[in-house]
């Protein structure tokens, strides 16, 4: 399913706030979807968002474009937080696709281990970098 990029950083926004990160602070935080992406995909059937801190990036966020799933594939993190769900339902019921396990998740972006993340953390204040 084709997402639009506004929703791609959308779905990466909440999943960043759910995190703890406050992605208002635009000097500290920002998305971006890399250059290739819209070449070649990162993972094949996923859309991928790198999430930045400080420049450095701290999730690559993929998401599954049969069912609306997030996954990190970097730390293996399966992001199932409410907030996500209604992406998820909407891609699953246009599609007519069904729910994929932690694992199969991982096995389609090649990590091991694959954690899932339900519970929202208090958002932290990093502070700024240095001009």
């Amino acid at each position: 399913m084709f997402f639009p990029t506004s929703d791609v950083v959308k779905i990466a926004q909440i999943i960043a706030r759910n995190e703890g990160f406050d992605v208002g602070n635009e000097d500290l935080y920002y998305f971006d979807i890399k250059p290739m992406e819209r070449i070649t995909p990162m993972v094949r059937g996923y859309v991928t968002i790198g999430f930045f801190v400080n420049d450095h990036g701290t999730n690559f966020i993929s998401i599954s474009e049969t069912t609306g799933q997030t996954i990190d594939i970097i730390g293996c993190e399966v992001f199932d937080y409410p907030e996500l769900q209604k992406y998820q339902r909407r891609v699953m019921d246009i599609l007519k696709t069904k729910k994929k396990t932690p694992q199969e998740l991982a096995d389609d972006v090649e990590c091991t281990g694959p954690v899932v993340l339900t519970r929202a953390v208090p958002i932290v204040k990093v502070p700024q970098r240095r001009p």
